[in-house]
């Protein structure tokens, strides 16, 4: 099952202002850690934002 974008949204927004997600499900887990994970990388290029991948 995929994401809805609504939820998505919520996932992205949590993660860019550093709050915890509060949720279980793997698939959500991955999404925020893959966020969190470009937010650090572009954070280290000075690059500010993470490029959209649809």
């Amino acid at each position: 099952m995929s994401l809805s974008s609504h939820r998505q949204h919520k996932i992205y927004i949590a993660a860019t202002m550093g709050y915890g997600l509060g949720s279980e499900d793997p698939e959500e887990l991955a999404l925020y850690q893959m966020i969190k994970k470009e937010i650090e990388i572009g954070s280290k290029n000075r690059n500010i934002g993470i490029q959209r991948t649809d």
